[in-house]
């Protein structure tokens, strides 16, 4: 059966594209940060489109994305012709122990209902040495991506939609790497300026992984709601706000 990320996945970065130069800090800060020698390779677990792989690729870095979603890694392709990739399972990767001295999670956990398989996997390709880094975006708590998130959130609790928080299997998971793990940073690698409407949201949140796994009669009512609700907070589902965004990376040394 097709999959959010399959069926979404040519419509996938238009509301999601990182601004020019990002992706290029994100990989330096990576680099910096985990201090491995020139030559590391690479394993990009749920690499997608390859918003965050194609500055690995384009540096000629040993790189491997893996993702279960054939049709965003055939994206990944249409942009990357020269990127290693490969259709697999997170929680049952196809590679030896200790495989990689650098795995990346990035924008992946929040989402992940087996993370736990996930991570364990993830530590098993890791090589003695090697790192694990965790990336996601942090968005102003004023911003409208915030507020939005938080009032859906809200009115799904209010229909009867159990824990429906979204980063809580990301925080979970950020516990089990640092108990896991022998060196831990939190740095932010990079900061922007977005620009975002309540309408753009509502865009792009109906395709996201975990509200599109909840049934259609919820998901239409739950953004009706949202809908009505922003109009009146926001004044218009197109009032254009201007926001911080920033990019922050957990990085893990393992053995």
């Amino acid at each position: 059966m097709a999959s959010t990320f399959d069926l979404n996945a040519a419509s996938f970065e238009q509301h999601r594209a990182l601004p020019g130069g990002i992706s290029e800090a994100i990989r330096r800060t990576v680099w910096e940060c985990t201090g491995l020698a020139s030559g590391a390779r690479v394993l990009d677990l749920g690499a997608g489109s390859g918003r965050f792989g194609r500055s690995f690729v384009e540096a000629d870095d040993p790189y491997v994305a893996v993702d279960y979603s054939l049709p965003m890694l055939r994206e990944f392709r249409a942009r990357s012709s020269a990127a290693c990739l490969i259709q697999a399972d997170g929680g049952r990767l196809p590679f030896p122990d200790g495989s990689f001295q650098l795995v990346m999670l990035m924008q992946v956990l929040s989402g992940t209902h087996n993370w736990r398989n996930l991570l364990g996997e993830t530590v098993r390709v890791t090589a003695r040495g090697g790192s694990v880094v965790v990336g996601h975006t942090v968005s102003s708590p004023a911003g409208i991506d915030a507020r939005m998130k938080l009032q859906l959130a809200l009115i799904l609790e209010e229909m009867g939609v159990a824990a429906y928080t979204s980063g809580k299997s990301r925080e979970k998971s950020l516990e089990w790497l640092a108990a896991a793990s022998s060196r831990r940073i939190q740095t932010t690698a990079a900061s922007w300026t977005a620009k975002r409407t309540a309408r753009e949201f509502l865009e792009r949140h109906s395709g996201g992984a975990r509200f599109s796994s909840l049934p259609l009669a919820v998901q239409t009512k739950a953004l009706k709601k949202l809908s009505l609700w922003a109009e009146t907070a926001c004044g218009s589902l197109d009032q254009v706000s201007s926001e911080t965004h920033s990019f922050e990376l957990y990085l893990f040394g393992m053995g």
